[in-house]
């Protein structure tokens, strides 16, 4: 067996890419570059060099339109992995596959293998902020729920680490999917006519540094990337710098090696 290089990912990853922008053009799906991905296109025209993600983002309804599609043309190695199609995966955004790779030991989907993917993220629209603080609680219940029991016990008092015992317990009887769900209902509920916010709720860590005006993503345009013309915000200016700062600055040689994520990955051994 022969682990991809690094290279070889990127032309994967890339192929995944491109497999989405068919089914978005051929079914009339907006969809954009995001996070660290816009990054690159704006500031590298492709991907970071130290970083091996490709992210997307689309409106809810969008979000949902292709999942479908993909679903429904069955293609022989895209696939989406979501906690609606795994028993195992919970996150409340989804991936697309390559189900002919391999990443071993993947450590963001722990004690399962996986494939090389490209996350999908839904946008939401919404007025309360509230939900904003809501699904984050979610978020926290289900980290807790699957942290191991010593992780649980930090050992600063005897009364703490029995009230964090007391919470544990009970949380590692809940299917994860029910947290996950929980916030979907959240923000699906939260919809208004005229929304004020918009963002990927209860999807990251950073909180209300993901929240933006409403339709601060609604209008595209074309920027290069790895050779292919793909959409960003026009409105790109406003969320690289609410998210990164000075984004056009490249961090250090020491952060650029804390930001590589260095997967391992090969080709499915067919039995």
């Amino acid at each position: 067996m022969r682990y991809l290089e690094k290279n070889e990912i990127k032309t994967i990853q890339l192929g995944i890419l491109d497999y989405i922008d068919e089914i978005c053009k051929k079914n009339n799906i907006s969809y954009f570059l995001s996070y660290g991905t816009m990054l690159g296109a704006v500031r590298h025209k492709g991907m970071i060099p130290w970083d091996d993600d490709i992210d997307i983002s689309l409106y809810r309804e969008d979000y949902e339109r292709l999942l479908k599609a993909i679903e429904e043309d069955q293609h022989p190695i895209y696939q989406v992995l979501s906690y609606d199609t795994s028993s195992w995966y919970f996150h409340n955004f989804a991936a697309i596959l390559d189900t002919s790779t391999v990443i071993e030991d993947n450590v963001k989907y722990k004690r399962h293998d996986t494939s090389l993917f490209i996350d999908v993220f839904p946008i939401d629209q919404f007025s309360d902020l509230s939900i904003v603080d809501k699904s984050y609680k979610y978020v926290a219940l289900r980290q807790l729920a699957y942290i191991k029991k010593e992780r649980a016990v930090h050992g600063d008092s005897k009364l703490k680490d029995f009230l964090r015992l007391c919470t544990w317990y009970p949380l590692r009887l809940v299917n994860p999917r029910y947290f996950y769900k929980k916030i979907d209902q959240l923000v699906k509920n939260s919809v208004t006519e005229n929304p004020t916010y918009e963002g990927a709720v209860g999807v990251g860590k950073e909180k209300m540094k993901e929240v933006f005006p409403a339709g601060t993503f609604k209008e595209l345009i074309l920027t290069e990337f790895e050779g292919r013309m793909m959409p960003i915000p026009k409105n790109y200016d406003a969320f690289l710098t609410q998210m990164y700062g000075d984004y056009m600055t490249p961090p250090s040689k020491e952060m650029q090696e804390w930001y590589s994520h260095s997967i391992k990955a090969h080709r499915k051994i067919e039995k």
